[in-house]
């Protein structure tokens, strides 16, 4: 699933709660699993999304990072790049691939730079979507519905909160991940198609 790089992980992939390659469909992760309390592992995920052009060449990078009970660090990273595409949907798949990775529900603190990606959450775009069948307040159908439908899904497992940050600011996760992004964008050579991109 394109890069994976990073720490050792094995504690966090041998308990089950990630998977080795996120799912390019969508399906597999957490979904289906229950929430129970005081159960749930505590990650955070880092993402930051990446075109050449608007629409253009793209790529995502996303950090899954998980502190043991030892103190150990248990760190992943996965990034990916695609032929045509825009930033937004870039910022929504880097998102979307780190919470699918998940196999088992966890509190997620999820850090981005995106206000698009954000705010559709912390200023409740997405109810308002959803109320009204996916149209925005200007009536108009809400673009990139299709990876705003896998985020829903594979967000829906995980206890979830999105925390904004400024970008090209010395932050540095945001940095590594849109290292990861801008690499995989400009590597044509192991680009993907962007199936829901509709130019």
């Amino acid at each position: 699933m394109g890069a994976q790089h990073g720490f050792s992980f094995s504690e966090f992939s041998q308990a089950g709660f990630v998977s080795d390659a996120a799912r390019p469909d969508g399906r597999g992760g957490a979904a289906g699993a229950r929430i129970e309390e005081g159960s749930l592992m505590e990650v955070t995920l880092y993402s930051d999304g990446s075109s050449r052009g608007n629409p253009g060449p793209g790529g995502y990078g996303t950090i899954l990072r998980y502190k043991a009970p030892s103190g150990a660090v248990h760190e992943k990273e996965f990034s990916e790049g695609f032929s045509c595409t825009t930033n937004n949907r870039m910022e929504l798949l880097g998102c979307i691939v780190g919470l699918e990775a998940l196999r088992r529900p966890c509190t997620v603190t999820v850090y981005s730079d995106s206000q698009y990606l954000v705010n559709a959450f912390n200023q409740n775009w997405v109810a308002g979507w959803l109320k009204r069948g996916w149209k925005n307040a200007q009536k108009q159908p809400v673009k990139n519905v299709d990876l705003w439908k896998r985020l829903l899904a594979a967000k829906e497992p995980h206890a979830v909160t999105f925390v904004w940050v400024k970008g090209h600011a010395g932050h540095a996760e945001n940095e590594r991940c849109d290292a990861l992004a801008t690499a995989a964008a400009d590597n044509p050579a192991c680009h993907k198609e962007d199936a829901g991109f509709k130019g």
